[in-house]
């Protein structure tokens, strides 16, 4: 006896643990006995109803048990004699297994079937048989315990059989009236949880709009099923606007569903100097049978502090490059208008500019200094590692930092002033490459050859170093490509990364400190390093050209094609006296085309009144040359001035 009650104790404390859904079902009903073993044995109708106490499974089945009671009138009950019984009464008793469905806020269905054994009595007599039935409700919700509607069922008492011979058959119809109980006690709310795959990283707030931080897992404590619901983030002072993070269809009772987390936050989140947390709120609107009602729930979102991120994907790199900050704009729009005063028009121009940007950052005595917590060789190769980066004014205001530090400034300044750039993380270097153009053919005669430069995507590449900025230009160039050649002949994995094309994931942070720089560069410094930058690179590319033509003149002897090409050599390489001295000797052996040139570079070199000669001279040999006509109205138009 005792293992009984122990067994019964555990079964009751067992099913304590768990939450049930029950039903108490009433159906008040009339009955219509239509078939009865073959003969008329009722009046038209008789009346009763069915009791059901079923338990919920699944949000959609219930299952329990049935028990009726139903009053038939006999046919002949008028003529009974006194004393017998006029009505058949009919007991069921058995179970029922059905469905329901919630189509919408208001309105119930359910359908289902039952079944059992009955009794029947009348004039103390009593049979006893099988009974089954096929009912089918529609209700409407008076509120989440109770709904009331109409029901409608195949209702068959057999005679002594399953199937077959029924004692009493016909339709039911009647009312129905429902009300829910639940084990679990209901909070009467919505809640939510958030879990984050990472700490929020300040640098590429944006993306939180698009790329989800983690989940919010919505938790249904209401009394019923909830529809319509939206699920929104906000967090004051960190937020731009309430951001809709996803929306449930319908979430049952007691119930779950996670949708993405996604936050719109503002420029703000990059106040964080150090980690930290923001405090927000999940917003849930949903309907609760058609009304509507809102939910909010605190929540802390961790955040990392500005300057963190893992290289997971290099690309990130770009947020940090800061084309409009006041100190950038300030020192690159310095730098590149000493450049535009002292510009040769021979040549390249991106190059030209991104030369002084270059010394001008080694003029503000800026190193690379890779002894730190998160050195750059280390930390970019494992993305499980977070780095720390520094914004162009940090790079600034320290006068130091790693390679992608003083890379990243470097890239700022260029793209401020409109020169494409792009950057390679090498495995121990950072290569910065700054955009020349896209007429290939053109900037390659401005090149001794191709090995010192890059085609990407139909455009040419000058990649330099940036653990070298304590050298000059060159030594960067030279290092940068002897860097990138050796990864690509060793087959590494070489990122070469546009800004511009990364931006359209990443775009600026444009954190900055807000204020100018007090430290401008002495101009003449600047100037000296910028032409010593000049004439090495003239040295380099031209140098070779400009002796194999010389060589050719003295081995195949003097001619107009040679001391045209020489000449031609010379401009390319900015070398404009150069160039008149040689396209005079070519005039004199009467080639139109270095009269032409030869007024060209005068008047570039404002001697109008010489470039004049020149075009006039090329008129009088060659009277239709639209070009020295052309040219020599503009002269003309300059010296009236």
């Amino acid at each position: 006896m005792k293992k009984v009650f122990s067994i019964i104790f555990a079964l009751l404390m067992a099913a304590a643990s768990f939450s049930y859904d029950f039903t108490l079902k009433v159906t008040p009903t009339a009955m219509f006995p239509f078939l009865s073993a073959g003969e008329k044995k009722y009046d038209v109708a008789g009346y009763g109803g069915f009791v059901d106490v079923g338990m919920s499974f699944f949000d959609f089945l219930n299952v329990g048990p049935e028990f009726g009671f139903i009053l038939l009138p006999k046919y002949n009950a008028k003529a009974l004699e006194a004393g017998n019984e006029p009505n058949v009464y009919i007991v069921p008793l058995g179970v029922q297994v059905g469905v329901f469905y919630y189509p919408f806020s208001r309105i119930e269905v359910a359908a289902g079937i039952a079944g059992g054994a009955y009794g029947s009595f009348t004039n103390g007599r009593s049979h006893y048989a099988p009974w089954y039935r096929a009912y089918a409700d529609l209700n409407f919700r008076i509120n989440t315990r109770i709904s009331a509607g109409l029901d409608f069922s195949w209702f068959n008492c057999q005679n002594n059989t399953w199937f077959g011979n029924p004692g009493a058959a016909g339709i039911t119809a009647g009312l129905v009236v429902n009300f829910k109980f639940s084990t679990e006690k209901a909070s009467g709310l919505v809640d939510a949880q958030i879990e984050c795959d990472e700490n929020v990283f300040p640098l590429i707030y944006t993306i939180y709009k698009t790329n989800a931080i983690g989940t919010i897992t919505i938790s249904n404590s209401e009394t019923a099923e909830i529809r319509n619901v939206k699920v929104k983030f906000r967090a004051e002072g960190y937020t731009a606007s309430e951001m809709e993070c996803g929306t449930i269809k319908m979430l049952r009772k007691n119930r779950s569903e996670q949708i993405p987390f996604y936050a719109d936050f503002s420029d703000k989140i990059l106040r964080f100097s150090e980690s930290g947390k923001v405090s927000g709120e999940i917003v849930i609107e949903y309907e609760l049978l058609g009304d509507k009602r809102v939910s909010v729930v605190p929540v802390t979102v961790s955040v990392y502090n500005r300057n963190s991120m893992r290289w997971v994907d290099s690309s990130i790199l770009s947020s940090y490059v800061s084309t409009n900050a006041p100190e950038i704009l300030e020192l690159s729009k310095f730098f590149v208008g000493v450049a535009r005063n002292h510009f040769r028009t021979g040549l390249n121009k991106n190059m030209q500019f991104a030369m002084y940007v270059y010394e001008g950052i080694r003029s503000l005595g800026i190193v690379c200094e890779e002894k730190s917590d998160t050195p750059y060789n280390s930390t970019h190769l494992d993305f499980t590692l977070l780095d720390y980066i520094q914004y162009p004014y940090q790079t600034l205001s320290y006068r130091s930092g790693d390679k992608d530090d003083i890379g990243i400034l470097f890239m700022s300044m260029l793209e401020s002033v409109g020169i494409g750039a792009a950057y390679i993380p090498l495995e121990d270097d950072f290569i910065v490459a700054i955009e020349l153009g896209d007429n290939e053919q053109a900037l390659l005669n401005l090149f001794n050859n191709t090995d010192n430069l890059l085609v990407v995507n139909d455009k040419i590449w000058m990649p330099l170093s940036m653990s070298v900025i304590h050298k000059d230009f060159a030594e960067s160039w030279k290092r940068g490509v002897q860097k990138v050649s050796e990864a690509l002949d060793s087959d590494a994995d070489v990122d070469f990364i546009i800004l511009s094309d990364a931006w359209q994931t990443y775009p600026p942070s444009g954190f900055s400190s807000g204020e100018t720089t007090s430290k401008i560069p002495s101009e003449k410094d600047l100037v000296k390093a910028g032409e010593d930058d000049l004439a090495k690179y003239i040295t380099q590319e031209f140098g070779p050209q400009i002796a194999a033509v010389q060589e050719r003149i003295k081995t195949e002897g003097a001619s107009i094609s040679l001391y045209n090409r020489l000449g031609l050599l010379y401009v390319r390489a900015g070398m404009y006296d150069n160039a008149v001295s040689v396209y005079e000797i070519s005039a004199k052996m009467g080639s139109v085309p270095a009269m032409n040139n030869l007024g060209n570079i005068l008047s570039l070199q404002k001697k109008y009144a010489k470039a004049k000669e020149w075009y006039e001279k090329v008129l009088v040999i060659d009277p239709q040359n639209e070009t020295a006509r052309k040219n020599l109205d503009r002269i003309e138009t300059e010296l009236e001035q």
